[in-house]
């Protein structure tokens, strides 16, 4: 159907003109965008220069404590006087010595009056003997201590070394305790540290000096630092960090406004379905409502990019030189340029959401995953050592968004820099005729049997509403895993299965009126199955490992992450029969009836089976929080979700689970080098992997309801 471009173009000023009327949508799309931002400078600004003021002329209380209590008495007598004598000759290293005032308030409980806020921050003097021993942190508070050696004490040529140093017997030690959650602790504790510092070095170049050591100790080894980067792209590194995922958070907020009153609104007012009985087709009444959202986008890039050419590029606001050298009017105008594709593709999502939804209501609960699903791709400037010459510049958005941040440190790689808009200028022009091709159908442009599903209830309801419930649960186990993160392993587990995955199925069975069996997929497979899933098992534990490998070799997992990882997952001490039934069997069970049974029964109609799959096991992989395990969790659950969906059972893929889970242990307690096996391993495992899959094939049982080829079936009423 081609578009007639006076029908759109009427259709769109009329849509524009009713968001311009409504005063709500003005002020949260296009006031607000327009004020943020230099809100958010002035108030930055100022209040980081606020605290720096206050910091500086405050003065300082702390406590003594310590079997050295004289000792360190003596020694901030002295680092006082050192403070005196630098008011007229300050120290080389720019510290402001002159400015830091201290006084001793004495207390019986130094630590409690720490915790009250009473002192800023202890000195507490030790012998080598005490301060040998580790002190465990304590557990009310976020309160760390930092040692800082007294006179005489060995030292090293850096600070680093200084601080892992043992203590020498014999050698008094000062330890400095304070507050990390709380600034004026933590910045009187450092200038506490440099201060004393300093007068170790005067104490001991004056003994050296006494005993006849006529070299100066600063003279022995000057050690210089030298930053190659420029201020101004330091600057632009800490801009471009968060540039990409601000600008999309305020088109996504309010570009979500324009959009779910565009169609899901209009079903619900019914006034969609008087303008489809007009002259206008149904794609001139889309691209007319996509081109609202778009120009809205459009207009929100250009309020930012604006906003960094007035305000920051023009000095406008009393921002640091080195901001405003980051961004010249060229680059915000090249910037803007490289935000285009990017607001294109947020308006279609927006679109897209608002036209599958129902009613307004029910796009709003679509918004809120879409939001965070949407705002993760920003965040790729925060990864380590990532860059655009890698193959992230093939993911739309997080592509654009390394761009930026490389273009305001001085960094233009044009051929990554076309890639990554080419990239991104696809991904939106697919969303936009996906758009078309998908809402234009008669189900998702009308309001017809939305009210009857909404009345009824039943099984028909819970196919619309199965995502929003697996993002909420997904937004509790967050919540409730920071609670019981420091929690002991088996106590995590029972509580985010039983409680959150099963507690949650219970309530969705309950809830819609689901058949247990067919929503869980309770059928026994055909017995050759079982031999398959035993040859599946270890070819789909090494092929998951191969993908992990390969995505390691963009995103590399640091290898502290991995044993920390491994320990907080397999502590020591733990029955290896308890680590079997609580990282193997339970999840075997649980998150199979929440995966491969409720999301993959919710959206079997709504997906053809290769995409059913493929959004199961990704979906699978995001409930398991970490990065690093997103590839090898989502790879499984792909796998799990087609022996389901090709044998109508969840018998086998719960085996296959826990299965997999029980080699996985087995492997960490032999100390097996998944991570490092020849890639011949993996290319036999995926060998194997497709044997098992052959055998599954050959005795399948395929599963009940799936949509096929052709338009969407209306959901059946129960």
């Amino acid at each position: 159907m081609s578009l007639k471009f006076p029908i759109v173009t009427t259709l769109f000023r009329a849509e524009l003109r009713m968001v311009l009327r409504d005063r709500r949508m003005l002020i949260t799309s296009l006031v607000l965008p327009l004020l943020v931002t230099p809100f958010m400078i002035l108030a930055s600004s100022r209040t980081i220069r606020k605290r720096e003021q206050a910091l500086q002329h405050l003065t300082y209380h702390y406590a003594v404590a310590g079997s050295q209590a004289s000792l360190v008495r003596s020694l901030l007598a002295a680092t006082r006087a050192q403070l005196a004598l630098s008011t007229t000759n300050p120290p080389a290293d720019g510290l402001q010595s002159n400015r830091f005032q201290f006084e001793e308030v004495t207390c019986a409980d130094p630590a409690a009056a720490l915790s009250r806020g009473e002192i800023h921050f202890v000195v507490e003097g030790l012998t080598a003997t005490e301060a040998r021993p580790p002190k465990p942190a304590p557990e009310a508070g976020p309160a760390q201590s930092k040692p800082a050696p007294a006179a005489g004490a060995r030292t090293d040529a850096s600070r680093e070394l200084d601080d892992g140093e043992a203590p020498v017997s014999g050698v008094p030690v000062v330890r400095l305790i304070y507050r990390a959650d709380r600034d004026d602790s933590s910045a009187g504790m450092s200038r506490m540290d440099r201060a004393l510092r300093e007068t170790r070095r005067v104490q001991r170049a004056g003994l050296l000096s006494a005993r006849g050591f006529s070299t100066k100790p600063a003279e022995l080894a000057v050690v210089r630092e030298h930053d190659l980067a420029s201020k101004t792209q330091l600057a632009g590194l800490a801009l471009g960090r968060t540039l990409t995922l601000l600008l999309l958070l305020f088109i996504l907020t309010s570009g979500a406004v324009i959009a779910t009153d565009s169609l899901a609104g209009e079903k619900e007012r019914g006034t969609l379905e008087t303008l489809l009985t007009t002259s206008a087709g149904r794609v001139e009444i889309l691209a007319a409502k996509h081109l609202v959202v778009l120009a809205i986008a459009l207009f929100i890039t250009c309020i930012q990019a604006l906003n960094l050419l007035v305000y920051v590029g023009f000095r406008l606001l009393p921002v640091p030189a080195s901001l405003a050298a980051a961004v010249p009017p060229r680059v915000a105008c090249l910037l803007f340029l490289l935000f285009l594709p990017v607001a294109a593709l947020a308006a279609n999502v927006l679109l897209l959401i608002s036209g599958y939804a129902r009613s307004y209501k029910e796009a709003q609960m679509y918004f809120m995953p879409a939001l965070l699903v949407g705002l993760l791709p920003a965040l790729a400037p925060l990864l380590p050592g990532v860059t655009l010459r890698s193959a992230i510049v093939l993911v739309p958005v997080a592509n654009i968004a390394l761009a930026s941040k490389e273009i305001l440190i001085g960094v233009f790689d044009w051929p990554m820099i076309l890639l990554a808009w080419v990239v991104t200028a696809s991904a939106a022009v697919w969303t936009t005729r996906l758009g078309v091709k998908v809402l234009s159908t008669e189900r998702l442009l009308s309001a017809a049997g939305t009210d009857a599903a909404e009345f009824v209830g039943g099984p028909a309801l819970f196919e619309r509403r199965v995502l929003a419930w697996f993002a909420a649960l997904w937004a509790v186990l967050v919540i409730v895993s920071n609670y019981t993160g420091k929690a002991d392993v088996r106590l995590q587990i029972v509580i985010n299965l039983v409680g959150v995955f099963f507690g949650a199925s219970c309530l969705m069975l309950r809830r819609y009126r689901l058949d247990p069996r067919a929503a869980l997929a309770l059928r026994a497979p055909r017995p050759a199955v079982w031999l398959g899933v035993l040859i599946g098992v270890p070819g789909g534990m090494l092929t998951a490992l191969g993908l992990f490998q390969v995505a390691n070799l963009f995103l590399p997992v640091p290898a502290k992450v991995m044993e920390s990882f491994g320990e907080n997952v397999l502590p020591p001490g733990v029955p290896f029969w308890q680590l079997l039934v609580f990282l193997s069997v339970l999840p075997g069970i649980f998150e199979e009836i929440a995966f491969r049974g409720l999301l993959l029964h919710g959206l079997r109609r709504r997906l053809r089976p290769a995409a059913l799959a493929l959004v199961v096991g990704l979906v699978f992989g995001l409930f398991h929080v970490a990065l690093f395990r997103f590839v090898p969790t989502a790879c499984l659950g792909v796998m799990l979700a087609a022996v389901t969906l090709l044998t109508g059972s969840i018998y086998p893929a719960m085996l296959w689970h826990a299965l997999s889970n029980a080699a996985g242990i087995l492997a960490y307690r032999l100390q097996i080098p998944e991570t490092e096996l020849d890639p011949v391993c993996y290319v036999a495992g995926a060998g194997l992997l497709a044997a098992a899959f052959w055998l599954i094939y050959r005795n399948r049982t395929p599963y009940p309801g799936l949509r096929r080829k052709g338009p969407v079936d209306p959901p059946r009423q129960s």
